[in-house]
């Protein structure tokens, strides 16, 4: 009797851990490699995930001030091969910008846009669930470029100022040498 009591126990602990197993979320979190200002990213799940949820983290930095536009796609091609993406976030810094779904047939992705994002360290995260008999993946890319300097941008309509001053001056000196007196001088 003791024998077949311990027997059941044993059966009931392992059917506990692998139900606790099956229901705990897939996370991991990887850090980008960017080739110029772009980077891609994306995860592949298989059987053994199907029915699990998943928070897959993509970390990357910048040093100064940025603007990140970003994307990520799952195309079902059928009911084994399927995600549910339900959150699309990029977040650091005290900030944090979600992305918009949208879907189109058996298609659906998310586009995040985020404007003067500070110097420092950030995450964007993909969750969602694993619907899919056979799992499933999904990929997106993202861009980060730098957001120039006030004075950059005031030094750049300083220039183009000096620029078209030259052309004024320039294009009035080819008048007058067409009309030394300036009797036909146009306005300039």
């Amino acid at each position: 009797m003791q024998k077949h009591l311990s027997s059941l126990l044993l059966a009931v602990s392992l059917a506990a851990a692998g139900t606790a197993a099956h229901a705990a979320q897939i996370n991991s979190t990887t850090p980008l490699e960017f080739e110029g200002k772009t980077s891609t990213f994306g995860s592949a799940f298989d059987t053994a995930q199907s029915g699990q949820t998943f928070q897959e983290n993509f970390t990357f930095s910048t040093a100064g001030a940025s603007t990140a536009t970003s994307a990520v796609i799952s195309i079902a091609l059928n009911d084994a091969s399927a995600l549910n993406i339900t959150g699309f976030t990029l977040s650091g810094n005290g900030s944090s910008w979600s992305g918009t779904k949208s879907v189109i047939g058996a298609t659906q992705y998310f586009t995040l846009q985020a404007s003067n994002i500070a110097a420092g360290d950030y995450t964007l995260a993909v969750t969602g669930t694993v619907n899919g008999t056979a799992g499933g993946s999904f990929g997106g890319n993202i861009s980060v470029a730098a957001v120039p300097e006030a004075s950059t941008t005031a030094m750049m309509l300083g220039g183009l100022a000096v620029v078209g001053l030259a052309a004024m001056r320039s294009r009035r000196r080819n008048q007058l040498r067409q009309d030394p007196g300036g009797a036909n001088l146009q306005p300039a």
